[in-house]
């Protein structure tokens, strides 16, 4: 293999590392998102009344609010996954979401952890193009 399909070689790797960082940063967007509203539903099912009615804005869709009355909670409705929800207390829904966190915060983890094998990688990968780079003017010049 010549060295200029070596250097196109480690050129397309570059592509493809800086494709991975982009969907991993993406990835850690969307999960910090939703750790973030799970906090947000921690915060809004604790302030919730047991007896009160509460005045709300429900969204209704492309960033629209109704205001909205709420009445007494006793249960939530929790979304599982695949279409399907379950009942709950006040208590059990805020258990159920500090676990969903929990296991997000570790998904984090591990992104960043990738982010940074893959930024090394990158790094790598991108010396090594330079130093071929070189030793190609080298021997033109």
């Amino acid at each position: 293999m010549s060295e200029e399909e070596k250097l196109q070689v480690l050129v397309t790797q570059m592509k493809m590392i800086e494709s991975y960082l982009n969907d991993i940063l993406s990835r850690e967007a969307t999960v910090g998102r939703l750790i973030e509203e799970g906090r947000s539903a921690i915060d809004a099912i604790r302030n919730m009344s047991g007896t009160d009615h509460v005045q709300a804005l429900m969204p209704i869709g492309i960033g629209v609010y109704m205001q909205a009355s709420v009445a007494p909670v006793g249960k939530l409705l929790l979304s599982i996954g695949s279409g399907v929800a379950v009942e709950k207390s006040k208590d059990e829904a805020i258990n159920y979401i500090e676990s969903r966190i929990k296991e997000l915060e570790v998904a984090l983890r591990s992104m960043s952890s990738q982010k940074q094998d893959l930024a090394m990688k990158m790094e790598q990968t991108r010396t090594e193009a330079n130093v071929m780079v070189q030793k190609m003017q080298k021997k033109s010049g």
